[in-house]
């Protein structure tokens, strides 16, 4: 009887290992004939069924198999490449603004429009259907898009603080000889106070002098700092310079943005519905057909 039981759990152990085993090689094949017809749409599916159920047919409590979809993470570049060439051909039309380099296998860069120093924006995630943007440089566009309601650009309280502080510095170079003459009268005031000093010297007199000396210093401090107020400024006109640039590159982008997509949030809202967007694109394309074939 023992033997009997012994041998009825062996062939149930046996049944459920080839039942996972007859998944993995369904999963396998399946993956291998949206492959071979370019049939992204089915390879998408295939990677996520999850997501796919919920954004495409709009069907929830569809969990993924990992222990079967877990088989081709050692793919994951190579799908990634595979996948990019209709990926990237229908971004360049709902994003003409982007651009992609691949720097190696199925990893690809974001640049931000063709022209001179352009900036690289982040990168884009072929197999999720999204992008990593770069959240630096995201923050500064969106920040660009807030000022320009107060007909403002990014780096314009910059520019407009570092210029007073130019104008401030270049007052102290061009006073020098007045700053000398004011240094001597106050001097010659200080000798005389000193002269009527004493060890009876009035509050007056004393107070009178102290206001001499912090004028003489603030003096010194201004003329000390006259002496790298043109190296100063020099500085300053390089970064104002690199702020005004920054600023035309995101007035490309604004602008950019703004004719493909109307505004900034329709412009968000195109990036979290990327991946429903992209998909429901192919849904008219015949297995076996690219996206170059059509």
């Amino acid at each position: 009887m023992a033997n009997v039981e012994q041998t009825n759990g062996a062939l149930d152990v046996s049944q459920a290992i080839n039942k996972q085993i007859a998944t993995k090689i369904k999963y396998l094949q399946e993956l291998e004939t949206a492959v071979d017809h370019h049939d992204d749409c089915k390879v998408y599916q295939l990677l996520d069924n999850q997501r796919y159920a919920a954004e495409i047919e709009h069907r929830e409590q569809q969990p993924n198999e990992q222990g079967v979809m877990n088989l081709v993470d050692d793919l994951a570049d190579q799908l990634s490449n595979f996948l990019s060439a209709n990926l990237i051909q229908y971004l360049g039309k709902a994003y003409p603004f982007f651009y992609y380099e691949e720097y190696q296998t199925g990893h690809y860069r974001i640049y931000f429009g063709n022209w001179w120093d352009r900036r690289r924006f982040g990168e884009l995630d072929v197999l999720n259907i999204r992008f990593a943007f770069d959240q630096e440089e995201y923050q500064k566009l969106a920040r660009a898009f807030e000022l320009s309601k107060q007909n403002k650009r990014y780096n314009s309280d910059r520019i407009e603080q570092i210029s007073s502080e130019n104008d401030r510095l270049q007052k102290l170079i061009d006073n020098r000889q007045e700053r000398e003459q004011k240094r001597a009268e106050l001097q010659s005031q200080l000798k005389d106070a000193s002269a009527h000093s004493g060890l009876f010297e009035s509050n007056k007199n004393r107070e009178a002098r102290q206001v001499i000396v912090e004028q003489i210093s603030k003096l010194e401090d201004e003329e000390q700092e006259s002496r790298t107020a043109a190296d100063t400024i020099k500085e300053n006109e390089r970064v104002v310079l690199d702020l005004s640039k920054e600023n035309t590159i995101l007035s490309y982008e604004q602008k950019s943005i703004v004719d493909t997509f109307g505004t900034f949030e329709d412009f968000e809202l195109a990036n979290r519905n990327l991946y429903a967007s992209y998909l429901k694109s192919l849904g008219g394309k015949q297995a076996g057909v690219s996206a170059d074939e059509q």
